[in-house]
């Protein structure tokens, strides 16, 4: 990631800090076969994005971003249950922490470095939706089958590499799981549905994101 753009990044996170709404309550619970998260938004902005960790659990390593701009942020005074299959995230929840949050305003709370990651990490998300919707749109042109398509963003998909345990917790590692996420949903998107409804939900989720807080 370019310096310059990581450092107005972390200079928004920083600025905001000084008047930070408070963290998203978390709850973590042990399910049969997994895990669930129990976010509750105690701000008076919608919530958007959040960023969940373990913390110092020795041996062990999890992330949860997820970002809501694009579907259904968290309202005031409300809760989401988010089910996963990590079983040891349940087993040691007091490891579990919520470490950034974004709300609709602008504004954020948590770690300011991890707030600019996700700052940055939502930013490289519209980059690729942006190629996504010019693949899909040069692909209907040339009228390339759908079959073919697919093929070509799993490909696309499979030329990103994985984050790794030594460099998981970089921008590029962030950003390239994110990318790769992307990609594969929506390849199977198109899997089940047309190109053109592929297309739809992809530039509304062009639209949210270009039209989030912070701006990008």
């Amino acid at each position: 990631m370019p310096v310059k753009i990581f450092a107005a990044a972390l200079l928004l996170a920083l600025s905001a800090s000084a008047a930070q709404p408070p963290l998203p309550e978390l709850r973590t619970e042990a399910t049969d076969g997994g895990s669930a998260f129990i976010v509750r938004n105690v701000s008076s902005q919608p919530l958007t994005a959040y960023l969940i960790e373990l913390v110092n659990y020795p041996g062990s390593a999890y992330s949860l971003w997820q970002d809501e701009a694009a579907s259904e942020p968290i309202p005031p005074g409300r809760e989401k249950r988010i089910p996963v299959v990590n079983m040891t995230v349940g087993a040691v929840p007091d490891y579990v922490k919520l470490q950034a949050a974004l709300y609709a305003d602008g504004t954020s709370s948590g770690i300011p470095e991890k707030v600019a990651q996700f700052v940055e990490r939502r930013r490289f998300s519209l980059e690729t939706i942006r190629e996504l919707i010019r693949r899909l749109e040069k692909a209907q042109s040339a009228g390339t089958p759908k079959a073919d398509l697919i093929a070509g963003l799993k490909q696309w998909a499979d030329s990103i590499p994985p984050p790794t345990r030594t460099n998981r917790n970089t921008q590029t590692a962030i950003n390239q799981a994110a990318a790769k996420a992307l990609i594969a949903d929506t390849a199977a998107r198109l899997d089940a549905r047309s190109p053109d409804e592929a297309l739809t939900g992809l530039r509304a989720w062009e639209r949210a994101l270009a039209a989030s807080k912070p701006a990008l």
